[in-house]
């Protein structure tokens, strides 16, 4: 009969995967240190003067020949979908997750905070089932 006997861990693996989890943490730290506030601001100019702002422009006249209703006029998805963007009075949006101190990146269009959610809900659905 075979009998098992544990063999040590090679630090070599062990060095390898501590690498990999640091190069994500450091990729994952520019990206919301550097690329996000960058993006964000960019997004902002553009709805604030930029072609963007146009096109909300004619959003919001669109949405008013059609009284406000969503479901009537032209372009019914692109007025559903951009309709935080149209008015004004919802510029601040309560936080996407209330457990973590209310900051410009805790809102629900933030991908990084919906993948992890994602990813999350995934993880207790197959637990559960």
């Amino acid at each position: 009969a075979y009998v098992y006997e544990p063999s040590p861990l090679d630090m070599g693996v062990i060095y390898r995967q501590l690498g990999v989890i640091a190069a994500c943490g450091g990729v994952f730290t520019f990206y919301w240190n550097v690329i996000v506030p960058a993006k964000r601001t960019e997004l902002a100019q553009d709805k604030r003067n930029g072609a963007l702002g146009e096109y909300l422009e004619e959003l919001r006249e669109e949405d008013e020949s059609a009284e406000g209703s969503l479901v009537s006029g032209e372009r019914k998805v692109e007025r559903w979908l951009l309709n935080d963007w149209m008015d004004p009075k919802t510029s601040q949006k309560a936080a996407a997750l209330p457990l973590l101190p209310k900051s410009k990146f805790n809102s629900g269009d933030n991908p990084i905070l919906a993948a992890t959610l994602g990813i999350m809900l995934v993880g207790v659905v197959f637990s559960v089932l």
